[in-house]
């Protein structure tokens, strides 16, 4: 027989108590003679043993008190498990035949201050300049001024395509009087809770990542009145506003390095020169890097009493988080050096101002050394989401050359993703199909609806926070920047009405299941295009199961502790057959099932 036990750090498996974390494992009956739990409170191994309790539907429980750690900001356990003829390995990756690599232990983190609320949000990011233009007296006009006084801007109709000679100049009219009267739309209809902004301060460009005054949003924009009205709005409907701060660079205009061009040297050592030369970001000129050695940046950025990141916090404002661009970058020098220092201060200086306040950073490759606790509280999940679902679905890397991966091997990619971080860090992870700077999902995916509404489904039942970039919903199509940005269009008549309506019911479920939200995640089972997983809370469980290829019958078992409950379809048209322990699939071509029970 199969061993069979489970643990998360959900409520009802892990309880914090004064110098002490209670810990509960479920083993299947009769098949552990003995468990222990593993963990290092001095750098030396411990070995806790567990107490067995109570047997329930099978399946008995061990629970134990170990000591937090005091010199480390985690105390990291995992389990040890002795069967009368051998002994297993209970950690983040699930069971091991030996024991795993410390990359593979349950990680609880000291620092509680977490958004508990965002697990829980359906999330929608919007480029302000292409989504909804509310106040045309607003809209920028030809000939009013030359981006980096070098070319005039260009400016385009709303059902324009961007041109990619001119796509950081030019201008369509989006603003946020126009998202804040879309908010009936994404609230009501759609079923959004939070939002989350590309840059809106002050800037030369359209995309806004080259800041000219952070103490301003974009009078193209509305100003700051405009922004005031759009989180008060959004505030009374009970949604969140998350903003975008760029504090790696700046732009060349801004007043700082205009006056370091000119001689200042205060304002000089504000970046970094070389001569007449100076870094910047990935090369490009019209970017200069900022110099974290400097007291006076950190200072102006984060410390400061008026500092950027605490100015937005703060009435009448009172943003809900903030998105770090290129946060990894951040540091003294040409470098990131100190990059983990300062990521730590700003996070103090975030949970100062709202314990409750989001701290998501910008990593296009692995972040997990960003997410333990002491840092950042997620990350755009591309490494753990987007990158496999990605080849998975789509059959192409980040690089959009060729990739084909297994079920198999997509299930052990995303597991050896989340295994490396906290459960409530996974919980927050951002999950995205596509972005700003990404060809769109559907345009990947080249036009197959079928396949779109496997990853929409996805991405609404894996663990993390989910976002949906502003028209996935209605099948907007795009592929390299600019044309991932195009405006949104509001005639109804170019909707795809049957990806929306699938887009609304993953939403509902997303909100209705807590399982989604707030649960672990089990691998059941897996197969060439197929991935079958479950979502476990103490009181509810759900198992999603996606197929890419043509129809399939697959075999499962059931691995989760019982709830006495039966399996009810929610979404889908696949079929599960339950014997026993046995589970039989049946999934038709290109679709994804969700039960409950």
């Amino acid at each position: 027989m199969v061993l069979m036990a489970f643990h998360d750090a959900i409520d009802g498996y892990i309880h914090a108590q004064k110098e002490t974390l209670w810990v509960r494992l479920r083993v299947r009956a009769d098949q552990a003679l003995r468990v222990m739990v593993r963990t290092e409170p001095d750098n030396e191994e411990v070995l806790t043993s567990m107490t067995p309790g109570q047997t329930e539907h099978g399946w008995q429980e061990w629970t134990a008190e170990i000591p937090t750690v005091g010199h480390h900001h985690q105390t990291r356990y995992l389990f040890k498990l002795i069967t009368p003829d051998n002994s297993w390995w209970y950690g983040s990756a699930g069971l091991e035949a030996y024991m795993p690599t410390d990359t593979h232990m349950f990680r609880y983190a000291h620092d509680r201050q977490w958004p508990v609320w965002s697990a829980s949000q359906v999330f929608y990011q919007i480029f302000p300049e292409r989504f909804a233009n509310g106040d045309s007296a607003l809209s920028p006009v030809a000939g009013e001024y030359r981006y980096l006084d070098r070319v005039d801007i260009a400016v385009r109709d709303w059902d324009d395509a961007p041109v990619k000679a001119t796509g950081g100049f030019e201008f369509f009219g989006g603003d946020l009087i126009g998202v804040k009267d879309r908010l009936s739309y994404l609230n009501d209809q759609l079923g959004i809770t939070a939002l989350y902004l590309n840059p809106v301060f002050t800037s030369q460009s359209s995309h806004k990542y080259d800041t000219v005054d952070y103490y301003n949003v974009d009078p193209h924009f509305g100003g700051n009145p405009a922004l005031i009205e759009l989180i008060e709005a959004s505030h009374e409907r009970g949604m969140k506003v998350v903003l975008d701060a760029v504090i790696n660079h700046t732009s060349v205009m801004h007043p700082w390095f205009q006056a370091a061009l000119h001689g200042d040297p205060d304002n000089r050592d504000r970046y970094v020169f070389d001569g007449q030369d100076y870094a910047s970001w990935k090369g490009h000129k019209s970017l200069p890097t900022l110099d974290y050695a400097n007291p006076q940046v950190v200072n102006d950025m984060i410390t400061g009493d008026d500092s950027v990141i605490r100015h937005w916090m703060r009435p009448p404002y009172q943003i809900d988080g903030w998105r770090m661009d290129v946060i990894h970058m951040l540091g003294e020098g040409t470098g990131a050096q100190n990059n983990a220092a300062y990521l730590k201060l700003l996070r103090n200086v975030i949970k100062e101002e709202n314990s409750q306040a989001m701290l998501l950073g910008e990593h296009f490759f692995e972040a997990s050394s960003w997410l333990q606790g002491d840092q950042e509280d997620c990350a755009m999940n591309y490494f753990g989401f987007a990158h496999p679902v990605r080849a998975f679905l789509a059959g192409l890397d980040i690089a959009m050359d060729p990739i084909r991966i297994s079920g198999e091997q997509f299930a052990a990619w995303l597991r050896a993703a989340r295994a490396r971080i906290p459960f409530t860090n996974q919980l927050l992870q951002f999950n995205q199909l596509d972005s700003h700077d990404t060809p769109r999902f559907y345009s990947m995916l080249q036009d197959d609806r079928d396949l779109m509404k496997v990853a929409i489904g996805f991405l609404m039942s894996y663990i993390g926070t989910p976002c949906l970039y502003y028209g996935t919903e209605i099948g907007m199509k795009g592929v390299d920047d600019p044309d991932c940005r195009r405006c949104f269009p509001w005639n109804r008549e170019t909707w795809d009405e049957s990806l929306l309506t699938h887009t609304q019911r993953w939403i509902a479920l997303r909100k209705r299941l807590n399982s989604l939200s707030s649960g672990a995640i089990v691998d059941i089972t897996s197969a060439a295009d197929c991935l079958v997983f479950a979502r476990v809370t103490e009181t509810e469980q759900t198992l999603i199961a996606l197929n890419r290829g043509t129809a399939i019958s697959l075999d499962g078992t059931d691995c989760l502790p019982p709830t006495g409950k039966a399996w009810q379809c929610e979404e889908g048209n696949g079929t599960l057959d339950v014997a026993g322990d046995s589970w039989r699939f049946a999934l038709p071509a290109k679709s994804i099932t969700l039960w409950s029970r």
